[in-house]
């Protein structure tokens, strides 16, 4: 401690503030007291940085939870709009679509229609079914 205060009296600045208050044991107080007052702003300034995170990690948990909320809201949406009933509905309603009747179902093999599903062969073999019936 003596070395330190023995060096910080080398100091030109020091030494003139030593002088000028009154000797050495007003510069010891001076450099007590600025180092308690820088201590108290820091303290100070910490726990204003502390409560302003604080607050910004409360805004940021809410805004998860509106988040989760919208989610597990956009998931409920999904299932129902990609319900099949509701997809047959909009089908139906808007697209005009409907079901195939069994004749107009045709199978494709290798890009070709297959023999036994050609329409022709379809319509003959309701003609036989109806003949022989």
């Amino acid at each position: 401690m003596k070395q330190l205060f023995h060096r910080v009296k080398q100091l030109p600045l020091l030494t003139r503030l030593v002088n000028r208050v009154g000797g050495p044991l007003h510069a010891k107080g001076l450099l007590i007291w600025s180092a308690a007052l820088m201590t108290g702003v820091l303290c100070i300034w910490e726990q204003a940085c502390a409560t302003r995170l604080a607050s910004e990690i409360e805004e940021l948990q809410c805004r998860q939870e509106q988040l989760e909320t919208e989610i597990g809201f956009l998931r409920m949406e999904c299932v129902t709009l990609s319900s099949r009933e509701r997809i047959e509905e909009y089908a139906q309603e808007r697209l005009g679509m409907c079901y195939p009747k069994p004749g107009e179902i045709l199978r494709l093999e290798d890009g070709v229609f297959s023999p036994a599903t050609r329409p022709e062969d379809l319509a003959a073999r309701n003609d036989d079914a109806q003949t022989s019936g």
